[in-house]
């Protein structure tokens, strides 16, 4: 068994998160995972309340539960088991015997982010009846789904609000291109960070975020709102696909992990269905910080544009309660242009 554990948590391991930062370890006693969460491998501004890191967490989990199918294993989980010990997400005990392997668990390891343009074209009947089934057993967890152009237009230029604030905030411009891996000599050596060919940037557009790392020149630029340009190109890509959705939840920690495991679910099915998907969240964890006091590196500009940016989206799905968890984008595109490597599981 322990053997089929480790086999289980490498293929598991192959789970979104910030960057590729990839927050957790694992603690195995007989049939009994310890999924534990290291919340300081994320984003220190992005991550408001570790919840990017519970997101990624949710992620993982439902891996879990869909790889342990297929070695024929049960899963009995547990969510936040031990409230002394916060940064166990959970307790997942193994019972063998389960008869049927979940169909999902071959595009397990096939799951990647694109962040590519995607073409103009919907989505059928089938494949949304497919996306949509993933939020049925999570009951507190809303998902909202637009395939309007003009909706998707303006919740691409609230999504690309996060460019804005990230390159004229020098603290966060130094955290963005600190986890840019140039190379791929250096992203084999790391396997973490943001890989630069995952970006799908054009060699010209590479060139020019070359130059932007050094801030005094963004901060030469920022005089005529080049981030403000970068922003708009990257809106429409934002603003591209089938549709645009998003994730609500109830203000709690449990909500956000749960999120993380419904939208792992989305992304393996539009896998399964061999469409493009591509995960947004800066925005939305911007503007918790923001409403929670927990941030004061914002300017005042930066705080309204963040505010006006999230309120955009809640109008466009005419959201009245709960907390925009995640915002994510389906689509036709192929492959990437390139993959994020992934480190071994550390098993304590």
């Amino acid at each position: 068994m322990q053997e089929d554990i480790k086999r289980i948590l490498e293929i598991a391991t192959n789970a979104p998160s910030g960057s590729n930062s990839q927050p957790w370890q694992f603690k195995v006693r007989g049939k009994m995972v310890n999924v534990i969460a290291l919340p300081q491998k994320d984003h220190p501004v992005l991550n408001y309340r570790n919840r990017g890191t519970w997101i990624a967490h949710g992620a993982l989990i439902e891996n879990i539960d869909i790889v342990a199918s297929s070695f024929g294993y049960g899963t009995e989980i547990k969510i936040f088991p031990d409230k002394n010990q916060p940064n166990i997400t959970a307790g997942i005990g193994l019972v063998s015997g389960l008869p049927k392997a979940d169909p999902l668990f071959s595009v397990v390891p096939l799951r990647t982010i694109n962040r590519k343009k995607y073409e103009d074209r919907l989505l059928d009947d089938y494949q949304k009846q497919e996306l949509f089934k993933s939020v049925e057993s999570h009951k507190n967890i809303e998902l909202k789904f637009t395939e309007d152009k003009e909706q998707c237009r303006s919740i691409g230029e609230a999504l690309a609000v996060n460019e804005i604030v990230t390159l004229e905030t020098k603290r966060l411009h130094k955290l963005f291109f600190d986890e840019i891996v140039w190379s791929r000599e250096e992203e084999l050596k790391r396997k973490s960070g943001l890989y630069i060919k995952t970006m799908e940037l054009k060699p010209p557009q590479q060139a020019v975020l070359r130059l932007l790392e050094n801030w005094r020149v963004m901060q030469f630029l920022n005089q005529v709102k080049f981030a403000s340009v970068i922003a708009k190109d990257n809106s429409r890509i934002y603003s591209s696909g089938a549709g645009i959705g998003i994730i609500v939840v109830k203000n709690n920690d449990e909500d956000f992990l749960l999120a993380g495991r419904v939208m792992e679910r989305l992304w393996l099915e539009a896998t399964q269905m061999r469409l493009s998907f591509h995960l947004i969240t800066g925005t939305m964890f911007f503007w918790q910080g923001i409403q929670n006091d927990a941030m004061n590196i914002f300017s005042p500009d930066h705080v309204k544009i963040v505010n006006d940016a999230y309120n955009k989206i809640t109008k466009v799905f005419n959201i009245k309660q709960g907390i925009i968890a995640l915002a994510f984008r389906v689509g036709f595109d192929g492959e990437p242009s390139a993959l994020s490597s992934k480190k071994p599981p550390e098993i304590l």
